[in-house]
């Protein structure tokens, strides 16, 4: 069984045994206030949750709403919250959520918030292309991650098997990988901003050229995920979340040397440096969804979802999701 299809068979059997129970936003504090859990990840393709949190949209956009932030480190691991009925809107990658949704993961697409770089990074001066991966190890955050697909992707591509190098993988929060990478402990690293802003400025790390022609720039990386219960059962919360992550996406967009100012911190860096990562070609904040019906697809066809695949993007996302 392939490693995908393995991710899929331990999601289902949570599904089965895990409960259900609604998480929609609609518990309430001591204080009488509606409780809403945020989940994400690391890194500044989550920059607009950041400008929310310091800014306060969801709130200004609700009244009486109590905002719990929470990062872990990966998107399987979001899902799980989802289906425990912790989260109650979550950030991912666009292949953890195609996963979440094609296995019943009680949530849909409710925006897109970021296209980000991909590279393959390595320290090994002989890997110039995949071909020239044997036995190396390609660290990544996740089986079934949207790394995960895009090393497949390129693997269909070049070597005509898109699991080709699924045994290579090595399974690393995005922290983790650079940290290998930089020691030598593994051999290649497929991350995203900021990581592969910083790895380009260490000696000796090159980027294996990969992904550009299975993943063109400006598609969807990251999309935000609402639970189908905050949707039907708290409409207004759930606009609410939709229009504060539009106006971060728009500040960003608009005041980029303001956000950089405030992101900063987070990446330990100074803000002359962020506002050059925010700035970058490949680094775009947009409500719009582009190519996850693309990846959907590839996924279907590739063994990486257990169930069928979706025959259109209403299956993966809310009506107000502008894309494809």
């Amino acid at each position: 069984m392939k490693h995908g299809k393995k991710v899929i068979a331990v999601m289902l059997i949570l599904i089965m045994t895990l409960s259900l129970a609604a998480c929609g936003g609609g518990d309430e504090t001591a204080d009488g206030k509606t409780k809403l859990t945020i989940a994400h990840q690391y890194g500044i393709a989550y920059a607009p949750l950041e400008v929310m949190k310091q800014q306060k949209l969801i709130e200004k956009h609700y009244d009486g709403v109590e905002v719990e932030w929470s990062t872990l480190n990966s998107g399987s691991a979001i899902n799980e919250g989802f289906l425990s009925g912790d989260i109650d809107v979550g950030a991912m990658g666009v292949g953890p959520a195609v996963t979440g949704v094609t296995s019943g993961v009680p949530y849909k697409i409710c925006s897109n918030m970021s296209a980000q770089p991909h590279k393959i990074m390595t320290n090994n001066p002989n890997i110039k292309s995949l071909k020239d991966i044997t036995d190396e190890k390609i660290a990544l955050v996740n089986i079934g991650s949207i790394q995960h697909i895009l090393l497949a992707m390129a693997a269909k591509e070049q070597l005509g098997d898109a699991h080709a190098l699924d045994e290579n993988i090595a399974a690393m929060a995005h922290p983790d990988g650079m940290s290998s990478l930089i020691s030598g402990s593994v051999d290649c690293h497929l991350t995203t901003s900021p990581y592969v802003f910083k790895e380009a400025e260490e000696d000796g790390i090159t980027e294996v050229e990969a992904l550009e022609s299975v993943w063109p720039s400006g598609n969807s990386f990251i999309v935000a995920v609402a639970s189908t219960d905050l949707q039907e059962n708290n409409p207004e919360l759930y606009d609410a979340v939709v229009a504060a992550l539009a106006e971060a996406i728009d500040y960003i967009n608009n005041n980029t040397a303001e956000a950089a100012e405030m992101l900063c911190e987070a990446e330990d860096v100074d803000a002359a440096t962020m506002e050059k990562w925010l700035t970058d070609k490949d680094c775009v904040y947009s409500t719009e969804t582009k190519g996850v019906m693309d990846m959907a697809n590839f996924m279907a066809e590739e063994g990486f979802l257990e169930n069928e695949g979706p025959k259109d993007f209403s299956d993966l996302a809310f009506d107000n999701v502008k894309g494809n």
